[in-house]
């Protein structure tokens, strides 16, 4: 949640209401550009983020426009370099962006199938420390349908995978859930879980 609490009940309802009255076949954009300013939460660097429309099947595109070459960086499994504490990406020359986890899942949220992100640092501002700036930007620029057909992963047998003593586990299923419990050896988290069915 936002600084540890959650999104109150109306504002999340009015949100899921616009991601939920759109077609969940097309791809979809925003309308206007979104300027974000902030600091990295890990490398005390002040950024500033420029997401701006895309046209149909560009993807999520980060360009790290405080260097000159080599400064496209795609966000997809095979360009995770590291993910011990936040998520970072990088391309094939070096090049990466962390912390971009509250950002991507804004834009999954939202449906947000393409768009470019202009950053001027090397980690995405930390902002409250939720996606919720992030959406309510989304929200504010508006979400534009495009006339191309959705890429939908589908999943036709389980999956899982183990570390340690944690796993995440996908099943088939004909609808999108999610159901997940974490439990640390701490009275500030303990064990907590929470279903999700959209």
């Amino acid at each position: 949640g936002r600084n540890g609490q959650y999104l109150p009940a109306k504002q999340a309802e009015r949100i899921l209401k616009i991601v939920w009255s759109m077609d969940p076949k097309n791809q979809k954009t925003i309308k206007r550009d979104i300027s974000l300013k902030g600091v990295g939460l890990h490398s005390g660097i002040n950024a500033t983020l420029i997401i701006k429309p895309a046209k149909p099947n560009t993807g999520i595109v980060f360009k790290r426009v405080d260097l000159k070459d080599n400064n496209i960086v795609i966000p997809n499994l095979f360009n995770v370099s590291s993910a011990v504490f936040c998520t970072t990406i990088s391309n094939e020359n070096g090049v990466s962006v962390s912390t971009i986890e509250h950002l991507m899942s804004a834009l999954s949220g939202m449906h947000i199938d393409n768009a470019n992100i202009l950053i001027s640092g090397p980690e995405v501002p930390i902002m409250d420390g939720s996606s919720f700036p992030f959406v309510e930007q989304l929200e504010i620029s508006g979400i534009q349908k495009q006339d191309v057909d959705r890429k939908i992963l589908l999943i036709n047998k389980e999956v899982q995978v183990n570390k340690n003593d944690s796993y995440a586990k996908i099943v088939p299923n004909k609808q999108f859930s999610i159901d997940f419990e974490i439990e640390f050896e701490s009275n500030l988290v303990n064990k907590q879980s929470c279903q999700l069915q959209l």
